[in-house]
């Protein structure tokens, strides 16, 4: 945690927006791509039997949208929504650490979600913000990063990222959504 005031508080609006609306859309478009073969098939009754360990029932509520209807599902826009509120965030930093001049828990805090986008082939998100990609390189080299996260994914955790290969690209359906969002702002 940094020590100057104004850097605190800058990892604590990091924090919030990934805790209150990141963590949840990351949800959203994971289960709309990467897990949604896990529900193939399934009656809306089954999908909600394998759903029903979830504590949140709105959290349910979105998972079974999401694996019913992919990204066409009424949850994907604000779900992009989230993930673009976080990008602008980082992309603002201009490729620096995004609490200051030093690494932070706000850095920490996001790691997660930009490595999942790019798992999820939704990479191009960030294409036009070259703050974003530079940010995301120098976090990916960084030996911590590597060693406690890239070093632990198991093949087991890559699995569902390595089946998106055998499906339609899904940046086709997040362009077309971001691209309408836009016309109607």
């Amino acid at each position: 945690m940094p020590q100057a005031p104004r850097e605190r508080a800058r990892v604590r609006i990091v924090n919030k927006l990934v805790d209150e609306y990141v963590h949840n859309a990351c949800i959203i478009l994971t289960f709309g791509t990467a897990f949604r073969p896990w529900f193939a098939g399934l009656t809306g009754e089954q999908i909600d039997e394998r759903l029903a360990r979830s504590l949140m029932k709105k959290r349910t509520d979105y998972k079974r949208d999401v694996a019913l209807n992919g990204l066409d599902s009424r949850f994907a826009r604000e779900a992009l929504e989230h993930h673009e509120k976080l990008l602008d965030l980082i992309e603002a930093s201009g490729g620096g650490w995004l609490a200051g001049g030093a690494f932070s828990l706000a850095d920490i805090a996001v790691i997660p979600y930009l490595l999942r986008l790019d798992l999820l082939r939704l990479s191009r998100l960030w294409q036009a913000r070259p703050g974003v990609a530079a940010w995301y390189q120098r976090v990916l080299a960084r030996p911590s990063v590597k060693k406690e996260i890239l070093e632990r994914m198991t093949p087991e955790d890559r699995a569902p990222f390595k089946n998106l290969e055998q499906q339609p690209d899904p940046w086709l359906k997040v362009s077309a959504i971001i691209s309408q969002r836009r016309s109607t702002c």
